[in-house]
Parts: C-alpha cells; sequence; structure tokens
C-alpha cells in the first residue's frame, strides 16, 4: 500500500516470512569503492584477477543488471542504507547531509531491532549520521570526519599505526600518502599512477581487513550478526602496493571502444571537466598503464575478500551466511578517455556497478534483469525474514537469487545529481531538495531500460543512446528525429518519478 512520507509517495513494504530466529542465515557485505561491472574475470575483462570473486559467482548469482542511483560515494551510500532514491534521503551529492528524520534509519537498524548483531568496518561516506546511529553495535577503522567531511582513508588509527612503523605521511593529507607517493603521481613520464612507498602488509586494505576480522571474532556467540567491510580501493589516487601495481599483464588490457573518439563528442560540460582535461596528457600507452594499476587495485579487493571468506570457512559459519559483494558506483577507465566518477558522468561505465550474492540454500545463476542499489536493503530483508517497514523506494529481487528463469521486477532503472549554486562541495550541511533553483542549480537524470539509456541535463545538451547497437555510448541520437518517440517516452519516465520533489523539472521533460 501506499503512506505519505515527508511530502512524496513511497511504497512501504512489510516483509515477515514467519521463520524463526534459528533459521535466519548472517549476512555479510563486502563493498570496495568506484568499481565498475567490467573490473572482473567473470564479467568478462580478460585482463582482471579476480580469482575469489569469480570463485563466489560460481556459487552465487551474479547480476550483471546492477546500477547505482547517483555516480558518486555519499548519495549512493546512503541509497544503499535506506532504500531510497537521493531526492528522498536529500544526500544529492558528496557531503550534503542526510534527511534530519533519517538518521537513525537504515537496513542496519531493522535487523538489529530483528536480534541482529551488527558490525561495520571501513569507509563510511553517509554524510549527518554515523554507523552507530544507523543501527551498527559495533565499528572498526571508521574515517574522520574533517570539515563535515568523511575523508574516506583518512583513518586517524591507521595513521598512528603506519607512522609508528615508520613511514612519514604528509601531514594532513587525506590519502595518507607519503612524499614519495606524491612524487610519483606528478613524475612526467608516468603520471597519475604509482607503486605505493607503504607495504602490501601495512597497506590500509590489508589493515582494514585485520580490524574487520578483530570484529567479527568479539560478536556474541549467541545471535545472527551482520556485517559490513567496506573498502577503499580501487578509489582514485592509483598509487598501488607491490605487488599490485604490476600484478595486471598490460597486453591483456583493453580499453573501451570509445577511447578512440575521446571527449570531443560529450556534452560541452564533460568535455570541458577535469575528468576529461585532467587526463589529456596521457597517451595510449599511458591509459593503459593507468587502466593497469586500477584493475590491480581491484586485484587487491579480491585478495581480501579471500582472507574475509577463508576465515568463514575456517570458523565454520560460511555455509551460514549470506554473502553480498557490491560498489558504490564505477569508474569511467579510459571509456570517451574519461577518468573517475561524478555528477556530470551519467554513463554506463560510472553507474553500472558489480552485484554477486551468494546464499546457503540457493544454485548458481546469473541474472541480466535492471535491478537498482535500492533494491539490496528490501531483498536482504526478505532473505533473513526482517521487518523493513518505512519509505522504501526499492523493490526486492529476492525470488531472483539462484533463479536464472526468474522474472523481471524493473523495466527501466534511474539516476539522479544536483549541484547546487553550481557547485559539488558542501561541509555537511544539509539542503531540502525541494529548494532546488533552475536560475542557479544544475540538475542531471538519466534512466536506463534493457534497450537505451537517455540522460537529461538542465544546463547542457542531452543525450540519447541505444545500447542494442551502441552499447559504449558513442552515438548521440537525442536530436535524430526518428528517435523522438523513444526519447519523449523515456523523458516521460524520468518526470514521473521525480515529479514530488522536482515538479519543475517534470513539467520540462514532459514539455520539451
Amino acid at each position: 500500500m501506499l503512506s505519505h512520507y515527508g511530502s512524496y509517495n513511497v511504497m512501504y513494504n512489510d516483509v515477515r516470512l514467519g521463520s524463526g530466529d534459528s533459521m535466519r542465515p548472517n549476512v555479510l557485505i563486502l563493498m570496495s569503492d568506484e568499481q565498475s561491472w567490467g573490473t572482473l574475470s567473470c564479467t568478462g575483462n580478460a585482463a582482471a584477477r579476480t580469482p575469489r570473486l569469480d570463485a563466489l559467482a560460481e556459487i552465487g548469482t551474479i547480476f550483471d543488471g546492477c546500477y547505482t542511483p547517483f555516480p558518486l560515494c555519499c548519495p549512493s551510500r546512503t541509497s544503499l542504507w535506506t532504500g531510497l532514491m537521493p531526492r528522498h534521503h536529500h544526500v544529492l551529492g558528496n557531503w550534503r547531509a542526510i534527511a534530519p528524520e533519517l538518521r537513525s534509519r537504515s537496513i542496519a537498524s531493522a535487523f538489529r531491532d530483528a536480534g541482529y548483531h551488527t558490525m561495520y568496518t571501513g569507509k563510511w561516506h553517509v554524510p549527518g549520521t554515523t554507523p552507530q546511529l544507523m543501527g551498527f553495535d559495533d565499528t572498526a577503522a571508521i574515517p574522520a570526519v574533517l570539515d563535515g567531511r568523511d575523508r574516506g582513508r583518512y583513518i586517524e588509527d591507521y595513521r598512528r599505526y603506519v607512522t609508528e612503523l615508520g613511514y612519514e605521511l604528509v601531514p594532513g593529507h587525506i590519502e595518507n600518502l607519503s612524499a614519495a607517493d606524491l612524487r610519483e603521481l606528478g613524475a612526467p613520464d608516468s603520471p597519475h599512477r604509482g607503486r605505493a612507498e607503504i607495504r602490501l602488509e601495512h597497506y590500509l586494505e590489508t589493515w582494514q581487513t585485520d580490524q574487520f576480522l578483530h570484529t567479527l571474532d568479539r560478536r556474541p556467540a549467541d545471535r545472527p550478526w551482520f556485517a559490513v567491510c567496506s573498502f577503499n580501493a580501487p578509489h582514485f589516487p592509483m598509487v598501488v602496493p607491490a605487488p599490485y601495481d604490476s600484478i595486471i599483464d598490460r597486453g591483456l588490457v583493453r580499453l573501451p571502444d570509445s577511447f578512440a573518439t575521446g571527449p570531443g563528442t560529450r556534452p560541452r560540460e564533460v568535455r570541458e571537466s577535469p575528468f576529461a582535461t585532467e587526463y589529456a596528457d596521457l597517451d595510449q600507452a599511458g591509459w593503459v598503464d593507468l587502466v593497469g594499476h586500477y584493475l590491480g587495485f581491484c586485484a587487491l579487493v579480491d585478495a581480501q575478500v579471500g582472507r574475509i571468506l577463508d576465515h568463514l570457512e575456517r570458523t565454520g559459519t560460511l555455509d551460514d551466511t549470506t554473502v553480498v559483494f557490491t560498489s558504490d558506483h564505477g569508474d569511467m577507465m579510459g571509456a570517451h578517455r574519461l577518468m573517475e566518477k561524478g555528477h556530470l558522468l551519467h554513463y554506463e561505465e560510472a553507474l553500472r556497478v558489480p552485484l554477486i550474492i551468494r546464499h546457503p540454500d540457493a544454485g548458481q545463476a546469473r541474472i541480466s534483469h535492471l535491478i537498482s542499489m535500492v533494491d539490496i536493503a528490501a531483498t536482504l530483508a526478505e532473505l533473513a525474514d526482517v521487518s523493513w517497514r518505512g519509505p522504501d523506494d526499492g523493490i526486492s529481487f529476492a525470488e531472483m537469487i539462484g533463479a536464472s528463469d526468474a522474472t523481471p521486477t524493473r523495466d527501466h532503472v534511474t539516476a539522479e545529481s544536483v549541484l547546487y549554486r553550481m557547485r559539488a562541495d558542501a561541509n555537511g550541511e544539509h539542503l531540502d531538495p525541494r529548494t532546488w533553483r533552475a536560475e542557479t542549480d544544475a540538475i542531471n537524470l538519466s534512466v536506463r531500460t534493457p534497450t537505451a539509456r537517455y540522460i537529461f541535463r538542465s544546463r547542457d545538451e542531452d543525450e540519447l543512446y541505444d545500447h542494442v547497437t551502441d552499447p559504449g555510448e558513442q552515438h548521440n541520437l537525442a536530436a535524430d528525429p526518428a528517435c523522438a518517440d523513444t526519447r519523449r517516452y523515456l523523458r516521460k519516465l524520468i518526470a514521473t518519478e521525480i515529479d514530488d520533489v522536482f515538479p519543475a523539472i517534470a513539467r520540462t521533460l514532459t514539455t520539451g
């Protein structure tokens, strides 16, 4: 049924399957940062070194159509934990605070209320609240908040740890870099990438996995648990510890087809953005090497996933645990000769993310149907018989787990991003999205169907791509008269979704 929440209507989910606590599985969410769907061997990347995630996919369900609702850390992570689209939780940019009434509501609090012990380790990046407020009983390796911003890698316990080992980090540097690391990034013969000075056994991901395993070991023995280990890799900067800086065979790295055309065919705001201009000094060999570093970072994440799964197997808990692997958003990885992610980049590489779910009672399956990151909370609640009540934009896809013949739950997914006062920066302030103004602000919206993507830009040209004939999104058909009906239909899909918060933009979409 529908209920009114704030000024918008959302679906209530109340999932109760009737099984007792003794039948509830543990839930483990392993999450990387800025990892695209196409970074795994099991998703077709010949250069990838991801044996542990590939093995997980062989006994679980791999979702080839999972999309984030915002190509940035803070909004996407808030959507994951709340089951809400960014316009509904209000984190419409990095470091924009969550709506005050949502500070203590998350899927973790629902699991805790159902009797689960809840744990969170690593990068948080949900502005305006904390893991403790959102329902996590035990936390470790949580980043510092500086000037209202959760700084990701800047974990004070870790900085003390490596300093005591003799490493000299640049004071205040939010990425834990040393002077040698900065020189590597600025080297004229190999810009934007390098080998980390900190050795692998002391590197952040290794240390964080240790912290997570300690947290697991101190959990109560008489309760099921819900745990998250959230890594920073493969987020830039590409300063990667040995041997992962060179583990990828550069001869196997394939740049996307759209690399050849470059950013010149993109809208002005994209081709003039730092995502294009900051990497213009790279030649093709440089791009291959940079992507190799990125895939090496992904391999490092894979190894840490393996350590955690091995620990569960040794302790006899793996077969009682639902394991989820995903990422908050992707990275352009050289597509259109762009790198990183952000407000402007509503493209496949930035929005499509890996998702693998292994349930103890389900077999292997591969699902191509579209799902959104906002669907994960409702799905995990249903799988574990946890009551998930409240405002929710998600649609459970629990019936797809282990079922290759499952029917779709969605015919499209959307993404939305906002620049207030044409700026991406904020310092933890809350801003209601209903205050958006066309005179001072910008909004980018997109919709993905099984066959097409449409992107609306309030301050630039729109884009339309046919994913049947043009999966690399190289040929913009938005101005093609033959595609007018498709463009109109996709604009209406977006307008119908956003009308509750952005009615003026919805009118533009339906009349333009």
